[in-house]
């Protein structure tokens, strides 16, 4: 009898450590799903309040370039086997072009340009401001301190790099129209052990606003960054694209403007570089996208580092443009309180090179103002 009542006690026992053990592991595991949940709906209030605050930058963009929209430019179009050249031209009262050149060969690129004449009371002035985009490659990386920024400092591990002057990229140009306004569609894509990579950039005539809510002046463009299916070597690292923003002139400035801008400056006129804060990964998540700047003197250059997520897919679209007049008048993606002190740009042998392209598409500009029989009118203009 005592065997038995030692047999059921035990097995009493045997049931109560089971049923708790059940139990720790249910709550256990409830806490996780909690948890889990906890940090999905973190993320999801996280991209609401960056879709808003996007929202309201893209507004106050609007407000900024607003005032060009409605003006009707000529486009002029020259297109070769790895470049395209766009110039666009308002006669009234002088001669202001705004030029853009994407080019795919070697590190892709994209310049832009604004060239300024005015004649008046026998008095002729010209100034003119370019801004050179280049876009380096991407960096794999681990992020050791967990900044989201890819920094040697912080002993972050490089993994791999894609240079994308190495890749073999191709250049198309498509005729659009948005709401009908005309515009061109100009692709850079390549691809690379399964990896798409496309540098996207649309121009326009007028003024315009995209599905997204990105306003695009007639002195813009706008850029998309998109990379799909990048041959990660972990699952836990990130991305960096490396570019650069400078001028071609060794008497102009970089600016960085507020956190989102990189301004070149030219007495009062400004070529500009700036980018939406947020980054559209896998489609639909919206993740924030964090930025390095820094100055090389050994290198002569100025570079923009963007760090993204591990992803699928990544998305960053970014615009190009020029202006005259004030630096406040800057379409920037953020409202700056100050900006920081103006930095030399670094003159070099590339820059010699974008000197000579530039006089190449001045050269595009009067050959297309003849054959569109516009040449008396901005002859008369100019004497």
């Amino acid at each position: 009898m005592a065997m038995i009542q030692k047999s059921v006690a035990k097995t009493v026992s045997i049931a109560l450590v089971v049923v708790l053990l059940v139990s720790s592991l249910a709550i256990i595991g409830a806490n996780v799903a909690y948890a889990k949940s906890d940090k999905v709906s973190e993320m999801q209030k996280k991209a609401k309040e960056l879709q808003e605050r996007l929202r309201e930058m893209q507004e106050v963009r609007f407000e900024r370039v607003k005032k060009m929209f409605n003006e009707k430019r000529l486009m002029f179009i020259d297109r070769g086997p790895n470049y395209v050249n766009f110039v666009s031209t308002k006669t009234e009262g002088g001669v202001q072009s705004f030029i853009l050149r994407i080019h795919s060969e070697g590190t892709p690129s994209i310049y832009t340009a604004l060239a300024n004449y005015t004649k008046e009371d026998g008095n002729r002035t010209l100034y003119w401001v370019n801004g050179m985009l280049k876009v380096f490659g991407l960096i794999e990386y681990i992020d050791k301190n967990g900044d989201g920024l890819y920094l040697q400092k912080d002993n972050d591990t490089r993994l791999q790099y894609v240079n994308f002057a190495k890749l073999n990229w191709k250049l198309t140009v498509t005729k659009i129209a948005i709401d009908d306004v005309q515009g061109w569609k100009v692709q850079m894509i390549a691809n690379d052990r399964g990896a798409t990579y496309n540098i996207t950039t649309q121009v326009f005539n007028t003024g315009v606003r995209l599905k997204d809510g990105t306003p695009v002046s007639p002195y813009e463009a706008k850029i998309d960054f998109s990379f799909e299916n990048f041959p990660w070597s972990s699952q836990e690292s990130r991305l960096a694209l490396i570019t650069s923003f400078t001028g071609v002139s060794g008497t102009a400035s970089v600016i960085h403007y507020a956190d989102t801008t990189e301004v070149v400056k030219e007495r009062n006129a400004y070529a500009y570089f700036t980018w939406v804060p947020t980054a559209i990964v896998d489609g639909e998540g919206v993740v924030e996208v964090k930025v390095y700047r820094r100055s090389s003197r050994s290198e002569m250059m100025n570079y923009t580092e963007f760090n993204y997520p591990h992803a699928d897919k990544i998305v960053h679209d970014p615009v190009i443009g020029v202006l005259s007049g004030s630096i406040e008048d800057v379409p920037a993606y953020q409202l700056p309180a100050s900006f920081a002190q103006p930095t030399p740009v670094f003159p070099s042998f590339t820059l010699l090179a974008t000197t000579l392209a530039v006089l190449a598409i001045v050269g595009v500009i009067i050959v297309a103002a003849r054959k569109m029989i516009v040449e008396p009118k901005i002859l008369k203009t100019l004497h």
